[in-house]
């Protein structure tokens, strides 16, 4: 019982005494921390070497294609069209000159008919009234005393046959005019946009034939943005530009399923500002567009092409990528003798 009692006693003690012999094991048996040596990364500097050349600025831009010159045929005499030619047809192609519709002429040729007989009536009667005027000077100068009136030559007599004769002479000219007419030509080459009348039609001056446009030259609206026209020496008039001055413009499209170029100039600018888009407008002109030796295949009217504009030529330019800039306009330079940095500011041409 006493020895129970005794060990009772002694539990704290020997637990204490296993705790501290486990510290002290921990304590002494616990690992050493070895200091990590950290290795400096350098960072890493994207660098570019630069060379000053000559830039030429390319503008680009887009639009549609469209006539230089459209006009909508009319008439200038009523009559019947007995005759419509095929190249009146609408898409068909023709010269000028060519023949592409005719109205009944027969009117025509017999009011000439009728005025050649006035003309000669007229002519008959002016001779009478020279022959009347001279015998009338013949007699004055037999019987007569002092100087003859007009009334006594006759001369207002003759006057008006002569009128006669002129206004017959006009009258027969007019309807010469007239009976050229009724053939309606092509007033230049060019292509049908739409035909209005047909064989049996009876038309008037007024009366709307076709639309027509020609081929000689096509052209296409280029709207570029204000600070742009900077980079292009053009007049801000309107006016035509010289042949030798006028910007190159190479225009890109798809035709027949293939992307096909044109090359063509800037000829003027129109000379407002578009207030929806405050875009400036370049004219950009392509010759004779159908010609396959100038161009490796048609333009098309109403087709929409990309276009690139050939602007002013810099000396001396560097090219840099934006990522190269600090704040804007700042680039760092390094310096060869000893690697160090240099920040120098630039002038900034354009962002493309």
């Amino acid at each position: 019982m006493k020895i129970k009692n005794y060990i009772t006693k002694l539990y704290p003690i020997f637990v204490l005494a296993l705790g501290l012999v486990i510290c002290l094991t921990l304590i002494f048996t616990k690992p050493v921390a070895k200091p990590q040596v950290i290795k400096k990364i350098p960072p890493i500097v994207k660098t570019k070497n630069l060379t000053s050349q000559s830039v030429v600025i390319n503008i680009e831009s887009q639009g549609t294609v469209i006539p230089r010159t459209e006009s909508q045929i009319f008439p200038e005499i009523s009559g019947k069209v007995i005759h419509v030619s095929s190249k009146l047809d609408e898409g068909s192609s023709f010269k000028k000159g060519d023949i592409l519709l005719k109205i009944d002429s027969r009117d025509y040729e017999l009011a000439i008919k009728s005025a050649e007989a006035n003309l000669a009536a007229a002519k008959t009667q002016y001779s009478i009234a020279q022959a009347e005027s001279e015998s009338a000077k013949e007699e004055w100068d037999k019987l007569g005393k002092g100087e003859a009136t007009d009334l006594t030559l006759k001369k207002p007599q003759l006057e008006q046959a002569k009128s006669a004769v002129e206004a017959a002479e006009a009258d027969l000219e007019r309807l010469k005019r007239n009976l050229e007419k009724t053939d309606i030509k092509a007033p230049y080459d060019g292509l049908v946009r739409k035909k209005y009348v047909d064989i049996g039609t009876v038309i008037a001056p007024g009366y709307l034939i076709a639309n027509i446009y020609a081929t000689d030259y096509f052209e296409v609206k280029l709207p570029i943005s204000d600070d742009e026209l900077a980079f292009i020496e053009i007049p801000m008039d309107g006016s035509d530009i010289g042949v030798d001055k006028q910007p190159k413009v190479v225009l890109t499209g798809t035709f027949g399923g293939k992307s096909t170029l044109w090359e063509g100039s800037i000829v003027r600018i129109e000379s407002e500002i578009d207030p929806k888009s405050r875009m400036a407008t370049l004219i950009g002109r392509v010759t004779d567009p159908y010609n396959t030796s100038l161009h490796s295949s048609y333009l098309r009217i109403g087709q929409y092409v990309n276009a690139k504009i050939s602007g002013k030529k810099y000396n001396n330019l560097f090219r840099i990528n934006r990522e190269f800039l600090r704040d804007g306009n700042s680039v760092v330079l390094i310096n060869r003798s000893d690697s160090t940095l240099i920040f120098q500011k630039v002038s900034i041409l354009r962002f493309v």
